[in-house]
């Protein structure tokens, strides 16, 4: 039975991860939309500039290199079109590797963003709807990281109305290294809202399975997830 000091340690470490990647993500968000606000005359048309795409990528190298826990930082947005501009998609991501911050190598011209449209993509169509943030997952990233993965969303604005989304992930094998050390002696199972399992001690419940509900007990819950034993 999982002690209510060890308790306290384990869910103190969970909200630790989860308002630390929300902070951030926040921050790239404001970020984002304060540089634009920063030029004269801005219209939706200088996202694709090279001088407006090389300051939101140092925005998002500054979230990788400040944020210990996430793995990868960018920014997505679709533009329709409209009497004053044509359609287009913007996609700047990159992620960390052992030798420093690195871009997505995606061959992201427009004709690429528009087959990938990240408009399908779960984190991008409902952090527009939420008040702080979005997180999405466990899912699998099959674009980037080919592993299980949770993504912070939240909405960029330009002039009021909605530009894209400033995300950042958090790989599950982090989340599961930062909590063993203080669950390695019990079985607990931590789930998002859903019940889908991030993180488990128990070797009857594997990550990404759904769980029942009426096989185990809350112990603790914030906004985003639950935790179970």
């Amino acid at each position: 039975m999982l002690q209510t000091t060890s308790l306290r340690t384990l869910s103190t470490k969970i909200d630790k991860i989860i308002n630390s990647t929300i902070e951030s993500t926040v921050l790239l968000a404001r970020e984002i939309e304060a540089s634009l606000a920063e030029i004269k005359d801005v219209k939706l048309e200088h996202l694709l500039e090279p001088s407006v795409r090389k300051t939101i990528q140092d925005h998002i190298k500054q979230t990788l290199n400040s944020n210990g826990y996430c793995a990868g930082a960018g920014f997505a947005s679709h533009i329709e079109s409209s009497v004053s501009n044509k359609e287009f998609w913007l996609l700047e991501w990159w992620y960390k590797k052992a030798d420093g911050v690195k871009q997505v190598n995606l061959d992201l011209d427009q004709a690429t963003q528009q087959r990938l449209d990240f408009r399908t993509f779960e984190w991008f169509k409902q952090a527009p709807s939420v008040d702080n943030a979005f997180i999405h997952g466990p899912y699998v990233d099959y674009i980037c990281n080919t592993s299980y993965t949770l993504t912070c969303a939240v909405p960029v604005h330009f002039q009021d109305q909605f530009l894209g989304v400033a995300a950042i992930d958090l790989l599950v094998s982090r989340v599961e290294d930062e909590l063993l050390p203080y669950a390695a002696n019990d079985k607990v199972i931590l789930t998002n809202k859903e019940r889908r399992i991030i993180f488990s001690t128990h070797p009857r419940f594997r990550v990404g399975d759904l769980l029942d509900a009426s096989v185990a007990n809350i112990v603790f819950e914030n906004d985003y997830f639950n935790l179970y034993m």
